[in-house]
């Protein structure tokens, strides 16, 4: 099977196998793939076949797939199934998966689904959905092993064992007090090697970090990196246990965030770059054209007024791309630096000021290196010494200028609670036409009588 995917894809042997009416052979195919496998394909295949995939797959391992597909995806696969089915594919996934995809539906549907699924399960998803979707209690999954502190290690075993068919994966025992209260973790091996007398009072660490539901999903991921977490429970305002959160769920974020902070710093969303009408991913993408349009009809004006001056040195306006290229990348590198630090966690607003001077230093340094070298080739190319030392001037200047815009500006949008990876690139791409040309043109016109001596 390794040996045909390297060849091609499963989505490409699935649609050939199709087309050719040989559907015994998708099926057989289908039962061989990893879920993983099959969402990847199904993200792939043209919606009628994708669905038609997903119907000959079994409920267990449909619940599987269901979660993995991208939500464009996922919703195009679960319009058409009927209530029994999306209850009896939900009723195997796991509380916070469930909640997931109830998500994703209309009011009307969600309130069906849920009235047909059985009552506890009912309650724990409903419990869920009170939940911000992007929030640590949107994350979390309910299902959890909680042991009172005073029981031994042997009873917490045997809480676990009941609990195995609901729980997928076990990394800590929680200890809780009589009313529930958190009073530490145990790690499984812990439990597993103690005496099987030994109460869990014995073995609890009591530094254990717990997160409360309202937590922004970004700050669950930065917890999770900054202390190494495979899991860590969620506790309420009095510090009771009401679920856990696991690193395959913070993955998922990261990857999430990490999409959405790409796209959104082109001004696209997830959903538009996955659609398929092209007038609808043209629409979406058309208001952020717009902006840049109106930026370049400034920067024309700026030109048009220096017009007059161009003409006496009609060779200034051959390093007018050079000079903008060199500005725009160096602000996209100050603000992508500054933009993922803040997505991570590794910045925030209060280091303003050492990051900038750590940008400005950095760019002081690049821009002194390639002022030289448009020094050494406007010298032996048009034989001025005088225009190249005017020139580099001007790229140094728009350089720091660039630096200076593609770090502050994150770091404003950010201090106005605003997503600095949606504004961040028609910011610097305006401010650096407009401001780079300014720069560039006037450093022109005040040495304009010593370039022509």
């Amino acid at each position: 099977m390794d040996e045909i995917h390297l060849k091609t894809s499963f989505a490409d042997i699935i649609s050939d196998n199709i087309e050719g009416g040989r559907l015994n052979k998708v099926r057989a195919l289908v039962d061989d793939l990893h879920p993983a496998d099959i969402a990847e394909a199904i993200d792939r295949l043209d919606p009628d076949y994708g669905l038609q995939v997903f119907g000959y797959l079994e409920t267990e391992t449909a619940a599987e797939v269901l979660i993995e597909l991208d939500e464009s995806v996922r919703q195009r696969i679960v319009a058409p199934l009927t209530e029994e089915l999306l209850v009896a594919i939900i009723a195997e996934m796991d509380s916070d998966d469930a909640a997931d995809v109830l998500y994703e539906l209309d009011e009307k549907r969600q309130q069906l689904i849920l009235a047909a699924m059985p009552g506890k399960d009912q309650r724990e998803v409903r419990t869920l959905l009170r939940h911000d979707e992007e929030s640590a209690g949107g994350l979390m999954a309910l299902e959890i092993v909680a042991v009172n502190q005073h029981r031994t290690a042997e009873e917490a075993l045997e809480v676990l064992r009941r609990k195995s068919d609901e729980i997928d994966d076990v990394y800590n025992i929680y200890a809780v007090d009589s009313r529930g209260h958190l009073r530490g973790a145990v790690s499984l091996k812990d439990v597993v090697l103690a005496e099987p007398k030994t109460k869990l009072l014995e073995l609890i660490e009591d530094d254990v970090i717990a997160i409360r539901p309202e937590m922004d999903q970004e700050e669950v991921a930065h917890l999770f990196q900054k202390y190494d977490l495979v899991a860590a429970p969620v506790v309420d305002e009095n510090n009771k246990l009401v679920g856990r959160i696991t690193v395959d769920d913070v993955l998922d974020v990261v990857e999430e965030e990490a999409s959405e902070d790409m796209s959104m710093m082109a001004g696209i969303t997830d959903e538009a770059i996955r659609e398929r009408s092209i007038f609808r991913r043209a629409w979406v993408r058309l208001p952020w054209l717009l902006v840049a349009f109106a930026g370049e009809m400034v920067s024309a004006l700026i030109m048009s007024s220096f017009s007059d001056r161009i003409e006496f040195i009609i060779t200034s306006a051959f390093f007018i791309p050079l000079i903008m290229a060199m500005g725009g990348n160096t602000g996209i590198q100050s603000a992508t630096i500054v933009i993922r630090g803040l997505a991570t966690g590794e910045f925030n607003t209060s280091d303003t000021k050492k990051r900038l001077f750590s940008e400005l230093s950095v760019a002081l340094f690049n821009g002194l290196i390639i002022g030289l070298l448009v020094m050494g080739v406007v010298t032996a190319w048009l034989h001025t010494w005088k225009l190249g030392l005017v020139l580099s001037g001007a790229l140094i200047a728009v350089i720091i200028n660039a630096t200076l815009m593609g770090t502050l500006i994150p770091f404003v949008l950010k201090r106005f609670k605003i997503d600095p990876a949606v504004a961040t690139g028609p910011f610097i791409t305006t401010s650096n036409d407009i401001l780079g040309l300014l720069i560039y043109f006037s450093m022109i016109f005040i040495f304009k009588g010593w370039l022509q001596s």
